[in-house]
Formats: structure tokens, C-alpha cells, sequence
């Protein structure tokens, strides 16, 4: 499983200047893709890094697949 992390550009620069938006997904799971918004001034001053962002949203997106499977598993068996 590989957890694929893409830029999701917001509809106005406005919008693009405050917020960088992240998005995790599994290829061929779309239940559990999972969206990480990140303040940019937090960026810039340094409070948050990209890469801990990141670590953070596959993390998230591992969380819900793992949990996805074991629902399926348990669905299955009824």
C-alpha cells in the first residue's frame, strides 16, 4: 500500500496564498482519502513543516485504510 500525497489548488489565489491543502489517498480506495489543511503563515514562520504535515497525513490515511479493511473483513464474514 502506498499512500500517494498531491497539492489540491483552491479555487481563488486568495484562498492559495493562506492555505496549502494536501490530499492522501490509496489508489483504487477512495474511502479513505483525507484532506490536511495547513496554514501558510504557519509555514513561514516556522510553527509547522511540509514534512511533518505530510508524515502526519499518510499516517492518517495508513489509520483509515487499516481500518477500512478490517470492516470489510468483519462484513464479510457475517
Amino acid at each position: 500500500m502506498i499512500v500517494k500525497v498531491s497539492r489540491v489548488v483552491l479555487p481563488t489565489e486568495h484562498e492559495n496564498q493562506k492555505w496549502l491543502v494536501l490530499k492522501g489517498e490509496i489508489e483504487g480506495c477512495p474511502q479513505v482519502t483525507k484532506t490536511r489543511s495547513i496554514n501558510t503563515a504557519a509555514l513561514a514562520s516556522g510553527a509547522l513543516t511540509l514534512e511533518a504535515e505530510k508524515a502526519m497525513l499518510i499516517a492518517d490515511v495508513e489509520e483509515y485504510f487499516a481500518r477500512w479493511q478490517a470492516v470489510q473483513q468483519a462484513v464479510s464474514e457475517l
